[in-house]
């Protein structure tokens, strides 16, 4: 005789429910509205470069490693060549990311806990200035990510177990991770060094040959096609050079080139805004709260993160608006422990209300950047540069037989939209517009100011987003 099934628990009841919302809720963050933000200014070259990837060509964007643009090239294959393809795979790292973090932890902290890391790393912020979630733009940081943190979460399962299968799989994540970009390998030793907070030397000198002989055969394979030696010494040599020349990057309101060690902390505030960056640096602090052995989950993650930050921070001489992304997953690993470390009994029944009260008010906080970042996305449309051939098309002016003079942008700002119309030449005679964007990296250049300036009586102005379009008077009709 079987007996009936048992009905789920109020608790467990409350997770499932919960965790079905996070879900939907990650799912409208990473698909919905997904091709209406304008290019990132790397989206088309990893575009081009997976497209050629998966037929057979090679020679394009040889300075990173291939694996993020092999994917980009397949995902190309089945949406259709494009931008969405790319974007579509790059959202999808997310909710496995999440799902990943969410069963991985959940043994750890609780499904409290769990549940607010992969809410947190689903829902939100992680901007940058092509819009509000790096991963919905086809780069390579959101599958660079996504192996690491497929590998870290494998890793730990060896630590608990012991069983080695589950050290192949991290060795091959981290392998597909670095050999996505290279900035992840920073994080090996974190891996590496693990079994020492259990003191099992044996483990871990084992543990390193294994990881290292199977981290080398993904690595091989991967550059295959690529041509090992080659695609390698290339990129390490122009990865030499940009350090050495460094890169043009605007940072608390001054462009230069070589910016202050702190840059890509401050980029990660406003890439993520205070009050998401408050929610994720309380949680992280909180983490460290917990008591052995419960320290080991947070040791090894923040051991993972503290060898991120030094190398950002301290060995690369250049700080992009979207580096810190790399490490974003971690603090949110962090943030859920600190949650979970924080609903937690306390010897006095005072202490239990007020850190549990304050758990509450983080996952509010975070809460209300998520339903923020949810209204931002909905609020994403094409924009600037993307509207300008449409603007000139609505006034009738006959693009085709004149060019669009450009300045105070970069060429990936405009290349896209105006489809070869554009000059940058302000002698050219052929000008029936002026676009240009008020930029500290890229000022007006002042051949276009006099332009503006000898012809200022014969302009229309009108502005559109960041762009100020300027349309003489004379331009040809269609």
């Amino acid at each position: 005789m079987t007996s009936a099934p048992t009905a789920p628990t109020p608790r467990r009841g409350l997770e499932i429910g919960l965790g079905l919302a996070v879900l939907v809720w990650g799912l409208y963050q990473s698909f919905w509205n997904l091709a209406a933000a304008n290019l990132n200014a790397d989206e088309p070259i990893y575009r081009d470069a997976g497209w050629a990837y998966v037929h057979g060509d090679f020679a394009l964007n040889r300075e990173h490693p291939p694996v993020a643009k092999y994917v980009i090239g397949l995902s190309q294959l089945v949406f259709g060549q494009g931008e969405l393809g790319p974007r579509i795979a790059a959202a999808s790292t997310v909710i496995l990311g999440g799902a990943i973090l969410y069963f991985w932890l959940r043994r750890e902290i609780g499904w409290p806990g769990a549940l607010f890391t992969a809410g947190a790393w689903m829902l939100l912020p992680h901007g940058m200035s092509s819009g509000v979630r790096l991963d919905r733009f086809g780069l390579l940081e959101p599958f660079m990510v996504f192996f690491a943190i497929a590998a870290f979460a494998a890793a730990w399962r060896w630590f608990r177990t012991r069983s080695w299968w589950w050290l192949v799989l991290s060795a091959v994540a981290m392998a597909l991770s670095v050999t996505s970009k290279v900035s992840t390998a920073v994080m090996i030793p974190a891996i590496l060094l693990l079994p020492l907070l259990a003191n099992r030397i044996r483990d871990t000198i084992l543990g390193a040959v294994v990881f290292v002989a199977v981290f080398g055969v993904v690595f091989v394979v991967a550059y295959l096609p690529m041509g090992i030696r080659s695609a390698i010494s290339y990129m390490l040599q122009m990865q030499s050079e940009h350090n050495a020349a460094g890169h043009l990057v605007v940072v608390a309101g001054v462009a230069t080139s070589f910016p202050p060690w702190w840059a890509n902390l401050l980029f990660s505030v406003e890439g993520m805004g205070i009050a998401a960056s408050v929610v994720l640096v309380t949680g992280t602090v909180a983490a460290f709260f917990r008591r052995p052995p419960g320290l080991a989950l947070p040791l090894y993650v923040g051991a993972a993160l503290a060898l991120l930050l030094v190398f950002y921070l301290f060995v690369s001489t250049v700080a992009l608006t979207h580096y810190y992304y790399a490490w974003v997953w971690l603090l949110c690993v962090l943030a859920g422990i600190g949650v979970s470390v924080l609903l937690g009994r306390r010897r006095s029944s005072v202490a239990t209300v007020l850190t549990r009260v304050l758990a509450g008010l983080l996952i509010a906080l975070g809460v209300v950047c998520a339903v923020w970042t949810s209204v931002a996305i909905a609020n994403e449309r094409a924009e600037g540069m993307a509207l300008v051939l449409p603007a000139l098309d609505e006034l009738g002016v006959d693009v085709d037989s004149g060019e669009v003079l450009v300045s105070g942008m970069a060429d990936w700002e405009y290349l896209p939209y105006l489809d070869g119309r554009q000059t940058v030449d302000a002698a050219d005679p052929d000008i029936v517009a002026v676009a240009v964007k008020d930029s500290l990296r890229f000022p007006e250049t002042p051949e276009v100011e006099a332009f503006l300036d000898s012809n200022a009586g014969e302009l229309d102005e009108i502005v559109i987003d960041d762009v100020t379009l300027y349309v003489l008077e004379d331009a040809p009709v269609g």
